[in-house]
């Protein structure tokens, strides 16, 4: 169907000038003095050089149209392309373990606030916190395979779980920078609204260590997470959130992290001034 468009236009565009040629010259001798066509084989059919110039404009202009529906099929399958293969990526057996072990990192951030700062911290490769021992029941909780475990292995099947969630993070970082993203978003949503608010909560908390030092802003030079949740709230239709407290105010009082049993002592971060 899209293939047999361009050579009826072409047609289309080619028999127009021929028509146009052709009534030249009644509607010329129609308007001018019989005078002007006394010598129609040495005026008129001189005008080939005529038809023959504007076929030739028509069959440039035939060739602009054919690229033009030529780039927007080919754009057309490039976006389909792309929600193929993100829809594969997202749903494999795979991703689906990576996805697994990023939220239980995430939720593990949500139901313990020193927990949710060492993950932050983790993000960046100078002045990183120290592993949070008192964590380890948060960890335990969410995850039965770290039961009865020792606190070196626990430490070692969460790092496993942080380079997982480094993969999740960098899935929404691809999809936010893609310029089919708003299209493919239509098809296959990625269950954002459940990723959201708990990567603005690891996002904010990473921002706000990134603009307290100064040894992070001279050797850290990674995009933000918060650069990639503004791009995918625009994408999806959320509200910009524009400042510190109405981050946290969305954080503190977003229905699901308070069902998944958000740690109190986030709430003081409500109240506080940006510094």
């Amino acid at each position: 169907m899209r293939a047999s468009k361009s050579p009826k236009l072409h047609f289309a565009i080619m028999l127009m000038i021929v028509l146009v040629w052709l009534m030249a010259y009644p509607i010329a001798r129609s308007l001018v003095p019989d005078t002007t066509f006394s010598e129609p084989f040495d005026k008129i059919y001189n005008g080939l050089n005529v038809l023959f110039t504007a076929l030739a404009f028509g069959g440039v202009v035939s060739t602009l149209l054919f690229q033009v529906e030529e780039s927007k099929v080919a754009r057309r399958e490039e976006i389909e392309r792309s929600i193929f293969e993100l829809f594969q990526t997202f749903t494999s057996l795979d991703f689906q373990h990576v996805k697994d072990c990023s939220f239980r990192t995430l939720l593990a951030a949500v139901k313990n606030r020193e927990y949710a700062e060492f993950l932050a911290s983790r993000l960046f490769v100078v002045e990183q916190l120290p592993f949070p021992v008192a964590s380890t029941a948060t960890l335990c909780e969410l995850d039965e395979a770290k039961k009865n475990k020792s606190e070196e292995d626990i430490v070692h099947a969460d790092r496993a779980d942080r380079l997982m969630l480094d993969n999740m993070l960098n899935f929404f970082a691809m999809l936010a920078q893609r310029e089919s993203s708003a299209t493919v978003i239509k098809h296959c949503d990625f269950a954002y609204d459940w990723w959201r608010p708990v990567l603005w909560l690891i996002g904010q908390l990473q921002q706000e260590r990134y603009d307290s030092s100064e040894v992070i802003r001279k050797y850290c030079k990674n995009q933000l997470i918060v650069v990639t949740l503004k791009s995918l709230d625009s994408i999806y239709g959320h509200g910009p959130l524009k400042t510190r407290e109405e981050i946290w105010e969305y954080i503190t009082h977003h229905p699901k992290l308070i069902a998944f049993g958000l740690d109190h002592r986030f709430q003081a971060l409500t109240d506080c001034k940006a510094g």
